[in-house]
């Protein structure tokens, strides 16, 4: 678990991921990563920041391409805000 618990701490990773044509059933696949399902390779990139004490923000970009059949580009931008308590 990620605890980006005061003001000024910070993470960031980025990542490329490829799956194939029915590699793994589409039920277990990341919903987030163009849009679920399989078929689709990209890149992801996202980074988080401590606001103030237990506040975070976090964003997260998803672009995706279809590994084979008609091309199809998915992009996803996603912002959170985060609160613990």
């Amino acid at each position: 678990k990620l605890d980006l618990a005061s003001r000024g701490d910070w993470n960031v990773h980025a990542g490329y991921r490829r799956l194939e044509s029915d590699a793994v059933l589409d039920s277990l696949t990341d919903s987030n990563f163009a849009l679920g399902g399989s078929n689709a390779e990209g890149f992801f990139l996202a980074g988080t920041l401590g606001l103030y004490d237990n506040v975070s923000a976090r964003a997260r970009w998803f672009s995706t391409n279809e590994v084979s059949g008609p091309p199809l580009s998915i992009d996803v931008l996603q912002l959170d805000l985060l609160v613990g308590f």
